[in-house]
C-alpha cells in the first residue's frame, strides 16, 4: 500500500499490522512517551478503533483515508488520495479537538445509525465493501428498504439546553459529522469539535420516504433534513430502545456492532492533525 511505503521511509516511524477486534489494545501496546503521533490507515470503523487509545492523551491522530466513505477524513479536509493525505499531515503540526463518544465498549468519532442505517452496515460484508465499496452498501441498502418493517424507536436525551426530550420514529442516526454518507453536507449543523450529539429522526413508515431521505443524504445539494417527518435534535446524552423490546441493529462509525437499547455519551478528546 501507497501509504505505509511512504510512512516506513520516515525516521522513526514503526509499522504494526492490526487484527480486527483487538485494534485499540494493540495501539495502546505500542504507546511510549517518544510516540507523538500515530496514523490509522483505514476507513472510519479503523480510526474509531485507534481513538479508543488516545482519548486524552498528547499524541496526535493522523487519518490517511483507506475506506468505504471516509467521513472524518472529508469533515476535516483532509485529501482522498493517500499519498497527498500522508504529506499532507506530516507537513502539519496543527491539530483540533474531536470529541468522542461512548457506547459500552465501543468508541464513535461519526457516531451510531439505528434502525435501517444499522440494519445496511450489519448485512453489509466486510470483504463486500472492501471489494464493491459505496455500491455494495448501495445495494445492500435497496434490499433492506423493501424488507424494512419500521420498528417503534424511542429516542431519550438531554438537549443542548438542558431539558429532557422524547422523540418517536421509525429509524436514528446520532451525528458528530455533516457527512454522514460521504461528500454531501447532509446534516449541516453537526460538527465532530463541539459537545453535542445531532439527532436526526425520521418519523416515516413510507419505504418511498425512506428512500428519498437516503437519496438527499447522499446526493451533492441534497437537504434530507427539510423533507416532512424528520426531526433533529441537539443533544448532550442519548439513548435509544425499541418500544416493543426488541434488539434492533445499530452501527458505530459504519461498523455494525450494537443493538438497541444503548446509551451513548460523552467521551474524551483527541487531538486530530488537520492540513
Amino acid at each position: 500500500m501507497r501509504a505505509i511505503e511512504q510512512l516506513v521511509r520516515i525516521p522513526g516511524t514503526q509499522v504494526v499490522a492490526t487484527e480486527r477486534g483487538s485494534v485499540a489494545g494493540q495501539v495502546h501496546d505500542h504507546l511510549t512517551p517518544a510516540v507523538r503521533r500515530v496514523y490509522a490507515i483505514g476507513g472510519d470503523g479503523t480510526v474509531g478503533d485507534v481513538t479508543t487509545a488516545l482519548v486524552e492523551s498528547d499524541v496526535a491522530l493522523g487519518i490517511i483515508p483507506c475506506g468505504t466513505t471516509n467521513v472524518l477524513a472529508r469533515e476535516f479536509g483532509i485529501s482522498m488520495w493517500t499519498k497527498r493525505a500522508v504529506e499532507q499531515l506530516e507537513a502539519s503540526e496543527r491539530t483540533v479537538g474531536l470529541r468522542t463518544w461512548r457506547v459500552g465498549e465501543h468508541t464513535a468519532v461519526l457516531g451510531c445509525g439505528v434502525g435501517w442505517d444499522g440494519r445496511v452496515m450489519w448485512r453489509s460484508p466486510q470483504a463486500l465493501k472492501q471489494r464493491l465499496g459505496r455500491t455494495a452498501v448501495a445495494l445492500i441498502g435497496l434490499r433492506e428498504i423493501a424488507n424494512y418493517e419500521f420498528p417503534p424507536l424511542v429516542l431519550t436525551g438531554v438537549d443542548e439546553h438542558g431539558a429532557t426530550i422524547t422523540i418517536r420514529g421509525t429509524s436514528v442516526i446520532l451525528a458528530t459529522v455533516k457527512r454522514w454518507a460521504g461528500g454531501n453536507t447532509g446534516i449541516p449543523q453537526a460538527d465532530p469539535t463541539d459537545d453535542f450529539i445531532d439527532a436526526v429522526v425520521l418519523q416515516s413508515k413510507s419505504r418511498f420516504h425512506l428512500l428519498t431521505f437516503w437519496s438527499l443524504m447522499t446526493t451533492p445539494g441534497g437537504r434530507p433534513l427539510m423533507l416532512p417527518g424528520v426531526r433533529t435534535a441537539r443533544l448532550r446524552s442519548a439513548r435509544v430502545e425499541c418500544e416493543d423490546g426488541r434488539a434492533i441493529e445499530a452501527h458505530v462509525n459504519g461498523e455494525g456492532v450494537a443493538k438497541t437499547p444503548f446509551t451513548l455519551e460523552p467521551g474524551g478528546i483527541v487531538r486530530v492533525l488537520v492540513p
